[in-house]
């Protein structure tokens, strides 16, 4: 009688081909289920465990570059912090304004906009480079950013339409 659960139990037709078998086939067989275990083991676990920690190992030196990159970072956070400029003048239209003026853009706006807080501007054509330095100086200096844009290309290489809308 067995007092394993009935998961845990052979079928009863394996049960009677074993003990059809000699004991020295069933240890023949028990060594052979155990070999192809193994292999089978070996081949789906242990190979593909080797090849990610020899791939984890050689990625140590980069991941290592990149860790004292960003601790270089955060080290250099609380300086720019006190040296960037605290620069918040509550006029944002003033602000932009001034920015459209020192990168000499102020003339390619084709409309300008304010509502609600934000500002709607539109250039018929602008150079993405052009614009991209006046995103950021806006992002920086008067602390504006994109919230709504549309890019159009024009037939001209580099350049776009750029309707876009900022905000605070």
């Amino acid at each position: 009688m067995s007092f394993a659960p009935a998961a845990l139990r052979a079928p009863p037709w394996l049960d009677r081909w074993r003990m059809a078998r000699t004991p020295r086939e069933r240890r023949v067989i028990a060594i052979l289920v155990l070999f192809v275990a193994g292999v089978v083991g070996w081949l789906a676990l242990w190979q593909p465990l080797q090849r990610d920690l020899a791939a984890l190992r050689a990625a140590v030196p980069a991941e290592r570059r990149a860790l004292g990159e960003a601790r270089k970072m955060a080290d250099e956070m609380p300086a720019l912090a006190r040296s960037a400029p605290a620069r918040r003048t509550t006029d944002a239209r003033g602000e932009l304004e001034r920015v459209l003026g020192e990168r000499g853009l102020r003339a390619s706006v084709t409309q300008l906009d304010w509502q609600d807080e934000r500002a709607r501007i539109v250039f018929a054509d602008v150079g993405v480079d052009a614009l991209v330095a006046l995103l950021d100086a806006l992002h920086r200096d008067a602390q504006l950013r994109i919230v709504e844009a549309t890019l159009t290309a024009r037939v001209e290489p580099g350049t776009v339409r750029a309707e876009l809308t900022l905000a605070r």
